[in-house]
């Protein structure tokens, strides 16, 4: 969106008329044009205040919070540009309706039955979109059954919970039903049982899924991204095979495990997930995780490249991707065939204000090229977490140093010895950079137990810190696409992001962790949830960010919370006196931050029709 002088003559006169008109650019069959936003007329603005006028009118618009410091008459033209730029949408959203005059007593309005209904539109309209009801209906699911379903998965979006704190959302503070249908007479138990029997057609819903957002989005799916993570239980796992101990991305390693594996593609659609124990290492999921996502995506393997960390980059794997014709970018782990040279690298990304810097340098051996990374802002946040570790481990020796001298303390040679002992395992990066020397007492044997520790030494180990430290932010990616360039392998890489935000937006706004069952399928079904929830999720903030909105769902969530459904009762007299309880179930007002949302996600912005009920007094 930009201001644009638009200059015009008069066809008689001559005379020639200048006006200012807000445009942004689209593309059309033609190629690139400008559309015509709104007319500003002869509005009295400065060339030098365009850019920020426009900018401020598009922050209003979207919703975002402006750091922009313009003038009062500024500000307040760019508030009245966005107030007529919201009316002529609203205008297009809008539908008529006949009129129907009454008699009413205004002292009996009274509003009741308030339920959120912005959000449940958005996602209702997406869950339409993928044909899912559909789907469910061939899997021998009734029309009755669907709505909890669509409820299991659309609650994740909204509000998060347990299969009882869904039942009461949904019934008690939601308009979903309104707009999926009311299910029969719906126990809690029946929340449970349909969340079972939702993981029981995983496969072959995944598989739908796949295909209807790669027609409706025109996937290439040439790109996949495969990574793991877990969630922890809040219980024992008793009943559950795939609850372990293991470690644990939260730092919860006092609860049992379960592990998600997903692949995801290059623009960030979920294609195939899996569920794994615990304690699952993670090179021994990509191949039963590929297998999966073949049967999902046609032409298995016809130019396609699979992306994943040094976790799971193991010479097994790599192995068998190239067995079975796949192309691969991945981290590499263990030795490289090259001395690791820093001096001639290329500069592949700077942003001196951001602190980013990228450089690389190219290796070729046995057909696979090796592009040594090193990033300044990486070298930066590891050299942090370095420190913070290395503080912890001297700050503990001087501790226990200083004690060799305080009443109270340990001073027995073979228990300061074993307190550093544990040191050690609890901080090993650290540990590993510095020789620790513990002194007994001279002349005595040190295998006396009674003998006392007099000092303890420690000290930089020689060459090893400076080649340590001097690694920090690097690190070596190996592919077979050698048809990529340097930049084009790392960027490719990079994109390991979009998986990264795929958990994050589970764990943080998709209720994946934690994960309070105690069976295994139940277990199974809540995490399957979480990944059904995100195809939604996606799909929303995809066609977002297509329109230049790149707020997140939880922002558009919570604008949306304010458009509701609601009744409103009142009394009415009718021609005979006679007087009537009159009941109307409506929508309230779309504000102009709902419609921004709805005109971006092509909606219409009247979720439901009005409904009436009078009653006789």
């Amino acid at each position: 969106m930009y201001v644009k002088k638009v200059r015009k003559r008069n066809g008689k006169t001559q005379k020639v008329y200048e006006y200012i008109h807000l445009v942004e650019n689209v593309r059309t069959e033609k190629g690139p044009r400008q559309r015509l936003i709104l007319n500003l007329g002869n509005l009295d603005i400065y060339p030098t205040q365009y850019k920020a006028f426009a900018k401020r009118v598009e922050d209003i618009l979207t919703g975002q919070r402006s750091f922009l410091d313009l003038d009062v008459n500024l500000e307040k033209q760019a508030r009245l540009a966005a107030e007529k730029i919201f009316r002529k949408q609203a205008k297009e959203i809008g539908e008529r309706e006949e009129t129907d005059y009454q008699r009413v007593d205004v002292n009996s309005l009274e509003s009741e039955t308030h339920r959120s209904l912005g959000p449940e539109y958005v996602c209702h309209s997406v869950w339409e979109e993928l044909k899912m009801d559909d789907f469910l209906s061939r899997q021998g699911i009734s029309k009755n059954v669907a709505p909890l379903m669509e409820a299991l998965v659309i609650g994740r979006l909204i509000d998060p919970g347990s299969e009882l704190y869904t039942k009461e959302w949904a019934e008690g503070r939601s308009a979903l039903y309104e707009l999926a249908g009311n299910p029969l007479r719906p126990s809690l138990n029946s929340y449970y049982r349909v969340g079972d029997r939702l993981y029981r057609i995983k496969e072959g819903l995944e598989e739908h899924l796949s295909g209807v957002e790669r027609d409706l989005f025109s996937l290439s799916e040439k790109i996949f991204f495969f990574d793991l993570t877990n969630t922890y239980f809040e219980g024992q796992g008793a009943k559950n095979e795939k609850a372990h101990y293991g470690r644990s991305k939260e730092k919860r390693d006092d609860c049992k495990l379960v592990t998600l594996g997903l692949i995801v593609d290059e623009c960030g659609f979920s294609k195939y997930s899996q569920l794994f124990a615990g304690n699952q290492f993670e090179g021994e999921t990509l191949e039963g995780m590929i297998k999966g996502l073949e049967r999902h995506v046609p032409d298995r393997t016809k130019d396609k490249t699979i992306v994943v960390d040094a976790g799971i980059a193991t010479k097994e794997n790599i192995g068998w991707l190239k067995e079975k014709g796949y192309h691969y970018v991945v981290v590499n782990r263990g030795k490289v065939p090259f001395e690791e040279e820093y001096g001639g690298m290329e500069v592949i990304r700077e942003d001196a204000g951001r602190g980013i810097k990228v450089e690389v340098k190219r290796y070729e051996h046995e057909g696979e090229a090796y592009i040594l990374c090193r990033s300044e802002s990486k070298a930066a946040k590891e050299t942090g977490m370095r420190t913070r570790v290395e503080e912890l481990f001297l700050g503990r020796l001087e501790y226990y140093k200083r004690g060799l001298n305080l009443a109270n303390r340990t001073k027995k040679y073979r228990k300061v010895l074993e307190l550093i002992g544990k040191l050690k395992e609890k901080y090993p990066k650290a540990s590993k950079l510095y020789e620790v020397d513990v002194r007994p007492e001279s002349g005595k044997d040190a295998s006396d137990p009674s003998i006392r520790a007099i000092e303890i030494v420690w000290d930089k180990k020689a060459g090893l810190y400076e080649e340590e430290t001097g690694r920090e932010g690097s690190y070596v990616l190996r592919t077979d696409r050698l048809d990529l360039s340097d930049k084009e392998i790392w960027e490719t890489y990079i994109m390991l992001e979009q998986i990264e935000y795929a958990f994050k937006s589970m764990k943080s706004s998709l209720g994946l962790r934690p994960n309070f069952h105690q069976i295994e399928e139940r277990v199974d079904a809540h995490m399957f949830i979480s990944v059904l929830a995100y195809h939604l999720l996606h799909i929303i903030e995809y066609r977002l960010r297509q329109k230049g909105d790149h707020r997140s769902w939880g922002t558009i969530r919570n604008v949306l919370k304010t458009h509701e459904r609601l009744t409103i009762g009142y009394k009415v007299k009718d021609d005979d006196g006679a007087v009537k309880q009159q009941y109307i179930r409506i929508n309230s007002k779309a504000e102009p931050e709902h419609i921004e949302i709805y005109r971006k996600l092509g909606l219409s912005g009247r979720p439901l029709s009005r409904k009436k009920l009078v009653k006789n007094q």
